[in-house]
């Protein structure tokens, strides 16, 4: 009888669970990219767009706080042609994609 060695076994049942897995911050910092974008095209400055996506994070999302004035200020570096784009579908793709 052959032995199949561990590592392998090991290998060929976390892989296609990891393949499909998601990555759960993905989804809440796309959220707020996404207000950081309306914020800047409704003519938002980047502080007070921080502050008001800061008190409108649900309780559920008051962790990823701390991500919020380095998502804005990336947001508020983009062209402004990039505003037109899904900036926020276009992050969560790239945060999946890691």
């Amino acid at each position: 009888m052959r032995l199949i060695p561990l590592g392998a076994l090991v290998l060929c049942t976390v892989t296609p669970q990891a393949a499909t897995a998601q990555n759960p911050i993905c989804a809440p910092t796309g959220e707020i990219v996404a207000a950081a974008v309306e914020a800047r095209k409704s003519g938002e400055g980047a502080r007070a767009a921080k502050a008001g996506i800061r008190r409108g994070l649900s309780d559920a999302l008051q962790a990823y706080a701390p991500a919020v004035q380095p998502l804005v200020d990336w947001v508020y570096e983009l062209p402004e042609a990039d505003l037109q784009k899904d900036v926020a579908g276009a992050w969560v793709a790239q945060c999946e994609a890691q």
